[in-house]
């Protein structure tokens, strides 16, 4: 499993990825990056809820740490005010971005595509499979993480001392990851069936996760014909009550 956790990874190609490629050469404008960054909070506000829909199909406890623990560090550990929504919110904030200039985006669909297959994913299709997307997502990230801090220092946007989110997340995501592998890894060697899940899962996440990011960039430029005024919906799970 882990050699075809390290063949993905090598072959999905984030360093060729646009998204970032442009980020860090200099051709991707601050407003372009803001722009996507506000829709890849409503990713960050969604992604628990497949992980708790998840914990709760899987049939054995210790299965369901590393999601429950998982989910727990998504809310702040019970600390609302440090839970990845308000700390991707402090990064907007940061950028000069307002809780209501968020209010009035709409949600793009490349980011409603991501949400609904995970959606689905974790409601729907196999634990394992829905494991080992989740950890290729984390374990993703945490390279993303990384990499989006360096190119907004070396941009001058921001310094590293007001870094949050990315920060956190280049180091976090690292255990986050290894946690959803360790759960797939033993019924990955035990059976065919599950191996087959397990990289389904894999694939999917890598997929779906870099696509995603491919597509922002792809639809950056379409941002002023998707702001909307008024509520928005469960997909977003963006609502301004005690934020």
């Amino acid at each position: 499993m882990r050699d075809t956790i390290a063949a993905i990874k090598a072959r999905c190609g984030v360093e060729v990825n646009p998204y970032f490629t442009a980020l860090e050469d200099g051709t991707m404008t601050r407003d372009d990056f803001v722009e996507t960054q506000i829709q890849f909070l409503f990713a960050v506000v969604f992604f628990s809820r497949p992980m708790a829909v998840l914990a709760g199909r899987m049939p054995r406890p210790e299965q369901r740490l590393s999601l429950l623990e998982n989910v727990g560090d998504e809310h702040g550990d019970g600390n609302l005010s440090l839970s990845h929504e308000r700390t991707f919110l402090a990064l907007l904030a940061r950028f000069g971005v307002t809780p209501a200039e968020i209010d009035r985006r709409a949600l793009w669909p490349e980011v409603r595509a991501f949400n609904t297959v995970l959606g689905g994913l974790c409601m729907n299709d196999d634990c394992y499979t829905g494991l080992a997307a989740l950890g290729m997502i984390e374990d993703l990230f945490a390279g993303i993480s990384s990499r989006i801090g360096r190119a907004i220092v070396a941009r001058r946007w921001l310094t590293r001392d007001d870094l949050v989110h990315y920060s956190t997340h280049e180091v976090l995501d690292v255990s986050h990851a290894e946690g959803f592998y360790r759960v797939v890894e033993a019924p990955s060697a035990a059976h065919p069936r599950h191996a087959y899940q397990v990289a389904q899962g894999l694939e999917l996440g890598a997929y779906v996760f870099l696509r995603m990011y491919e597509d922002l960039f792809r639809a950056r430029s379409r941002r002023a014909f998707r702001e909307v005024r008024g509520p928005h919906s469960l997909a977003e799970g963006w609502h301004l009550e005690g934020v």
